[in-house]
């Protein structure tokens, strides 16, 4: 989503949240969040988990529900991910809110500050105190204050096909900047025409986070930062910011990767060797991967010069609107759906996030329970790298900071501006978005 666009959705959300503050709240007279007595209870909840393999286990879960809560009926909407954040500002702008949402942390400020979200009940706040790690409490938090339940937590790790190293007579996946380079280069395959057949190094633009979140990963892995400890003033286009950067444009001008044909499915069709990815793309790889999901290695992030590997991680979360009429009904379906479903047992997200999903769940009894889910190579590769982890800030404007930076990596990657102006036009446009949102 582009910068302007953002402001322009969050700004017509303010004017209408001011609006409605001046209005009768639906259900005047009644107990808030409250339905009338013997009334049905229709809840809507939102995610981005659309695909049939995600839809079908997901409505499993709900139905469970609705069989063990009869007076409730759920409407279950999905959109894709990159039309999730205008679906859920456009609609309360509209003032047809769901009740629920499935979002990404990155989005939280800008929610809390345009007053949508509903502060979670005490029986929900300590629950996810005594039962989620610290990193994760603090990913869902905002101004001193958790506004859901953590779900998903995603690092990202180096994906490589075992297959088309061992043909290229690469022994071990590359663990330095150089070494990457040096497996792109033999790994790649050039067409006649001098394009290229196969990427040896998968590059994934047009998408924020399959451009930033890899780039962070290096950075840090570089000895770099992103943006500054409490003031968030951007510090990513130093020296090591440059140097990852350049990397990157080493890889696509020594025909090595090429962004014109970037996705992750040239990595699972076969039409990229490497790609810097998150864990949840497993369960397509189980599915699809070309040569096979036992062909699928997991490598730490390569690091630069006296660098230490380091990976970025990133949360989402279930938080309740706070316009909704049946507020109480709503945090009561969120904290089934993140509850154990009995004694010793994974809560039904959980099950869904580790089955359907491939991802690692957030509660730490999740995690305990599921274990054997968790403990293929794969999986054991990603839940390992936890530990190495940074989060990814989450501060107001940050969505706007990330889409800067990404339009200043691919103007680097096709050569419309060298690393360094990249860079430096990006790291303004983030002081520009900081001040504003000062």
């Amino acid at each position: 989503m582009k910068p302007s666009r953002t402001l322009f959705i969050l700004v017509v959300v303010f004017a209408l949240t001011m609006l409605n503050a001046c209005l009768p709240a639906p259900g005047a007279g009644l107990q808030e969040g409250v339905a009338p007595a013997g009334e049905k209870v229709k809840l809507t909840v939102l995610t981005h988990w659309g695909e049939e393999s995600l839809l079908k286990p997901m409505r499993a879960k709900l139905d469970e529900y609705t069989s063990l809560n009869p007076h409730v009926e759920i409407d279950y909407q999905t959109v894709t991910f990159d039309q999730l954040l205008t679906k859920i500002t456009t609609a309360r702008a509209a003032g047809i809110s769901p009740d629920v949402y499935h979002f990404y942390n990155l989005w939280m400020p800008d929610f809390v500050e345009g007053g949508m979200l509903d502060e979670p009940p005490s029986d929900v706040l300590a629950d996810i105190q005594a039962n989620y790690s610290p990193g994760s409490q603090s990913a869902v938090s905002y101004g001193g204050k958790i506004w859901g339940y953590p779900t998903e937590l995603n690092t990202y790790q180096l994906l490589y096909n075992k297959k088309m190293l061992q043909e290229a007579g690469i022994e071990a996946p590359p663990a330095t900047f150089a070494e990457l380079k040096d497996a792109a280069c033999k790994l790649a395959i050039a067409n006649p025409d001098g394009t290229l057949a196969r990427s040896g190094f998968v590059l994934m633009p047009g998408w924020d986070s399959g451009v930033v979140h890899p780039f962070l990963s290096l950075l840090w892995s570089n000895g770099g930062e992103y943006l500054a400890p409490e003031t968030y003033q951007p510090l990513f286009n130093g020296p090591q910011g440059q140097a990852t950067l350049q990397l990157y444009v080493d890889l696509i001008g020594e025909k090595c990767a090429d962004p014109s044909i970037g996705a992750f499915g040239n990595f699972v069709e076969g039409k990229g060797a490497m790609l810097i990815m998150a864990n949840w793309l497993r369960a397509t790889l189980k599915d699809a991967f070309v040569d096979g999901y036992e062909n699928v290695g997991v490598a730490p992030i390569p690091t630069g010069e006296g660098g230490v590997s380091t990976t970025l991680q990133y949360n989402w979360l279930y938080g309740v609107d706070s316009g909704s009429k049946n507020k109480e009904e709503a945090w009561k379906l969120v904290q089934w759906l993140n509850s154990p479903a009995g004694e010793g047992a994974a809560s039904p997200i959980g099950d869904y996030l580790t089955s359907a999903l491939g991802a690692i769940p957030s509660r730490i009894s999740d995690q305990q329970a599921l274990a054997d889910r968790l403990s293929d190579e794969f999986m054991t590769a990603y839940v390992r790298s936890a530990a190495n982890a940074r989060a990814e800030p989450v501060l107001r404007g940050g969505q706007e900071i990330k889409t800067a930076l990404q339009q200043g990596i691919e103007a680097a990657w096709y050569g419309q501006k060298t690393v360094e102006q990249a860079l430096n036009d990006a790291a303004a446009e983030a002081e520009r978005i900081l001040a504003e949102n000062r």
